[in-house]
């Protein structure tokens, strides 16, 4: 008789034993989940779970070890990763993730994963790491330097290595930053990319040619507020190429910054407070550079400082004081960006105390004049600056960041620069993403609008583009908010031949970027909104919308395009007239093979508005217009979409009929064949038929990984949360959470926040079914914020009402009633799918607080659903209804209506029987739901399934093993914790 943990078991020893990478991956493939998860608290079976998970761990850790012995770092990291998600402490798997970055030249990561690594094994078994880690962490110090070690304070990489490009148009600035009779500390303050780095490393190597020693430490955006981190960085790049015994000695003299440091010893807590552990780190940080500036002056740099945390600037007053009244030999020289310090920001209030004292003072780079800007550029080119294209000026404006990104493009051939350079694509996307989603609602029509925009379009725009629509003063917050983080500037623009309030980006550059790194569809739905603004307020303005109405993709566009083209050539602006009409002819041309992907394409915009029939319509026109060219790969993916559409406008029958009518076939593009299987996939899952439905989402899956391109990832993600919602549907629960989780990355990297909604949408409801109701509602508000941003009102509709029932289990029935009442209001016409979903949790709110209305709201959910014929949106009528019958004394109703015997409603079928007065009934049923739900690790339905159970004990007059089955409920409840549950609790027992 085969076994498979025994065959398990067998594999991994051998593999262990011959140490082949082949032969590991082999044996972990065999582990595959839970051992006997029925028999998950059984104390027989804990000593074989415990053997086969740390039989799987060892695997593991030999399997990275390999892969780091083979030079295949990311496997290596992969392996290493999944034992930390099951063992954060375990030490090697931190050793091999560190090696792997070292091997990777990825020296800042190995840094960031040992004090990963450190916290971790402190918070759990109280110990610092070992004398391999350290090594290892000293190795990472040292990286990539192999410099000699000497007395004197080695230098840090931004100073030592000499610069590949000179310092352009900055002579004056050095020489105010070389100027030692200044303050103690000099903040360079300045947008993103004006070199301000750069500025101060030229300062700081020719103030280290002078015998000054110089530290350098930053803050890291991407690693959070590490305690002190620039100086924790700059004395441990000091520390680097310090003997052991030199760290050892200065470990003893200060011990209180061992916390902080690899000193070579510990401090033991103390009954000290934090105050007076702060003062006396204070103390030891001067004593130290104290030390240090004894017989050579010290600069210590602070780059990017803004992201550093309010310790760090308390650390800088203090040692600035000492500077100036103790006169001793060291001084600072900062950087930072002054949109990430607003006003009301603590550490913004420590540095303008530093100005009040005279302790502090700000130097602003300007940027560079075009002279100096085309000479940057030309010594990345390496040629003479007369041979920069002018357009590297237009272009940079003297940003010496930007200018030297696009002076790379053209060295890599980009010869037009219409495209933004990787480099500032990446600085914008960083700052963008530091804005909340109205402000970056704003950002957004301000990109599509043109660099100029007039206030009270972009106000109108933005109000309106959305979920949920802001308010006037919600609007015009968003934008103060976009102002405040320098991405837009308010100036005055022409508007028909007047000056009014605007909005611009703060350099073209921005905007560029920004209207590239929105979605083609993004992109379609503003552009048309922007034109339905112009169009309201100032209808003549037909360049404006020949423009908008043309990116929009909007039949509109021809006319105005011949308008535009006709007003441009009765004014003789010939150049403009003639690309009107080039615009024009061109769209003329491309409309007869085009119009239905262009439909396709706009129907992808209706119904991400809601506009379901819309979108329907023209789906239909394009599957037409496909079937008359023979175009039969378009008539596939235009039934698919249609197919799936129907899902949530008419009957599922149709959807299924035209996915019949055009079957994909072998040589169907990819792409197209996972869009027909997905479409099969959602018609299933609204029709109940979940085990077909999850089969057709593995297809589905099986045909998106041939895609190649991102396109992969969105059809990926879409392919594993429908499987996922199916089994958990169909039963399969065990499989449900694996199947979500791997949706989760590939939504994320797909960037549609629409997609990454649905996939949360998912995982919100596998917690919920797990008893973990805290993390739910923490998925699902992340999924309501993700549909409001990507403007799609079902979507944001659904997560309300969903995020309504999970505060009503929490008995938090305020918040439940607000989110229910808002779902109610946002519902119209055609949002016609979602409607059941919101009414039943409307109604969920009433009948928990005693109020009326519950009837009607149920009556009109129960219309809504039955013409969608979407059977889970009924059967979640179904079960309000039968909840709001039992609490009424009618327990036949009830009966009648959970007549269709599901699991999902079985607790509620055994309260019925009990309330019939048939107690052996609701006895087996409670008791048969229990075990199924505690096998499944459903742990919300087994609690309700076990408080059915004890009451019906009790009418049986079985008095223990009610009170064990009370017991057992009663735990599982308040372990959860599952409030509702409780409550319910309490009722019964009295």
């Amino acid at each position: 008789m085969w076994i498979d943990a025994d065959d398990a078991e067998r594999l991994a020893e051998a593999a262990l034993a011959s140490g082949g990478r082949a032969e590991l991956a082999a044996a972990l493939d065999a582990f595959t989940g839970e051992l006997l998860p029925e028999d998950r608290y059984a104390a027989w079976s804990h000593a074989r779970r415990e053997r086969l998970a740390a039989l799987r761990e060892k695997a593991l850790l030999a399997l990275a070890a390999a892969h780091l012995a083979a030079g295949a770092s990311e496997e290596a990291m992969e392996a290493a990763e999944q034992v930390l998600a099951a063992s954060p402490a375990e030490e090697y798997a931190h050793r091999i993730l560190i090696e792997a970055f070292l091997a990777q030249g990825l020296r800042r990561r190995a840094v960031h994963q040992y004090h990963l690594c450190r916290e971790t094994l402190d918070a759990e078994i109280g110990v610092r790491p070992g004398a391999e880690t350290e090594a290892l962490y000293r190795q990472a110090l040292a990286a990539p330097t192999s410099a000699a070690r000497s007395a004197q304070p080695s230098l840090p990489a931004a100073v030592r290595l000499s610069p590949a490009l000179p310092l352009r148009g900055r002579d004056e600035l050095l020489a105010e930053l070389l100027d030692v009779a200044t303050t103690p500390v000099l903040l360079v303050s300045g947008e993103a990319g004006l070199g301000k780095t750069r500025l101060v490393a030229e300062a700081a190597r020719r103030t280290a040619d002078k015998g000054a020693a110089v530290l350098w430490g930053a803050g890291h955006d991407a690693e959070g507020h590490r305690p002190y981190g620039p100086f924790a960085e700059a004395v441990e790049g000091w520390l680097a190429d310090r003997s052991v015994e030199e760290r050892a000695s200065t470990g003893a003299e200060y011990p209180e910054l061992a916390g902080l440091l690899p000193l070579g010893r510990v401090e033991p807590r103390s009954w000290r407070s934090p105050e007076e552990e702060r003062d006396r780190l204070f103390q030891a940080a001067a004593a130290l550079l104290g030390e240090l500036a004894a017989d050579r002056p010290v600069v210590i740099v602070l780059d990017d400082l803004h992201a550093a945390d309010a310790g760090s600037f308390q650390l800088l007053s203090y040692l600035a004081r000492r500077a100036r009244d103790q006169n001793v030999g060291w001084r600072f020289l900062v950087t930072l960006r002054p949109e990430d310090l607003p006003a009301a920001d603590p550490r913004r209030h420590t540095l303008d105390g530093l100005a009040r004292q005279s302790l502090a003072r700000t130097v602003e780079p300007p940027r560079l004049p075009r002279e100096a800007c085309l000479e940057l550029a030309a010594d990345a080119l390496g040629s003479p600056p007369a041979a920069v294209p002018e357009r590297v000026w237009e272009l940079s404006l003297g940003n010496p960041l930007f200018a030297l990104e696009l002076a790379r493009a053209l060295r890599d051939g980009v010869v037009d620069l219409s495209g933004t350079p990787e480099g500032i694509r990446q600085l914008v996307a960083h700052r963008l993403g530091q804005l909340d989603p109205a402000a970056r609602r704003v950002v957004d029509v301000v990109a599509v609008a043109g660099q100029d925009s007039a206030l009270v379009e972009v106000l109108d725009v933005a109000r309106r583009c959305g979920q949920p629509p802001l308010s006037a003063a919600e609007a015009t917050e968003a934008v103060e908010a976009a102002v405040a983080a320098a991405v837009l500037e308010e100036r005055p623009v022409a508007v028909e031949g007047r000056p009014v309030a605007g909005l611009a980006f703060r350099h073209p550059l921005v905007r560029m970027t920004c209207y590239q790194l929105l979605s083609a569809a993004r992109r379609q739905f503003l552009h048309s909104a922007y034109a339905e603004a112009v169009i309201r307020r100032r209808p003549d303005a037909v360049d404006t919308l020949a423009v908008q109405l043309t990116h929009a993709d909007d039949p509109r566009a021809t006319g105005y395009l011949r308008s535009a083209a006709q007003r441009a050539a009765a004014h003789y602006a010939n150049d403009t007239a003639d690309r009107y009409y080039a615009q024009l002819t061109d769209r003329l041309d491309a409309l007869a093979a085009q119009s239905a992907r262009a439909r396709m394409d706009h129907s992808v915009v209706l119904r991400r508005m809601g506009r379901f029939e819309d979108a329907a319509r023209l789906l239909r026109e394009a599957l037409a217009e496909m079937e008359r060219h023979g175009d039969r790969d378009g008539r596939i993916l235009a039934a698919a979409r249609l197919a799936e559409l129907m899902a949530k406008t008419r009957s599922t029958d149709e959807g299924f009929r035209l996915l019949d009518a055009a079957p994909p076939a072998p040589h169907t593009p990819a792409a197209t064949t996972s869009a027909h299987h997905l479409a099969r996939a959602v018609l299933c899952f609204v029709a109940g038929r979940y085990e077909e439905g999850a089969a057709a989402a593995r297809t589905a899956e099986t045909a998106a990984r041939a895609v190649a391109g991102p396109e992969q990832r969105g059809l990926l993600a879409r392919a594993l949360a429908m499987r996922a919602t199916c089994l958990g549907l169909a039963g399969r629960f065990g499989e449900t959470g694996l199947v979500a989780q791997r949706a989760l990355p590939h939504a994320r990297a797909y960037g549609d926040p629409q997609l990454l909604a649905l996939v949360l949408s998912v995982l919100r409801e596998t917690a919920l079914r797990a008893g973990r109701l805290r993390e739910a509602i923490e998925t699902g508000r992340r999924a309501l914020d993700l549909a409001e941003r990507s403007g799609d009102p079902t979507a944001t509709v659904f997560e309300r009402a969903n995020l309504a029932k999970l505060h009503l289990l929490m008995e938090e029935t305020a918040e439940a009633r607000d989110l229910a009442e808002t779902a109610v209001r946002e519902t119209g016409p055609g949002l016609g799918w979602c409607v059941p979903y919101a009414l039943a949790a409307l109604a969920r709110v009433r009948i928990r607080l005693g109020e009326p209305g519950a009837v009607a709201l149920l009556d009109e959910a129960e219309r809504a659903a039955r013409a969608q014929g979407d059977l889970q949106a009924q059967h979640e009528v179904r079960s309000v209804r039968a909840e709001l019958t039992l609490q009424e004394g009618r327990a036949e109703d009830a009966l009648a209506l959970l007549a269709d015997g599901t699991t999902r409603s079985a607790h509620l079928t055994a309260r019925a029987w009990l309330a019939c007065g048939r107690v052996r009934e609701a006895v087996e049923v409670a008791a048969a739901e229990a075990a199924r739900a505690e096998r499944a690790g459903e742990r919300l339905a087994e609690t309700d399934a076990r408080i059915v159970h004890a009451a019906a004990l009790t009418e049986l007059g079985r008095e223990r093993d009610a009170a064990d089955a009370f017991g057992r409920a009663a735990a599982l409840a308040e372990g959860l914790p599952y409030p509702a549950a409780s409550r319910r609790l309490a009722m019964v027992r009295r």
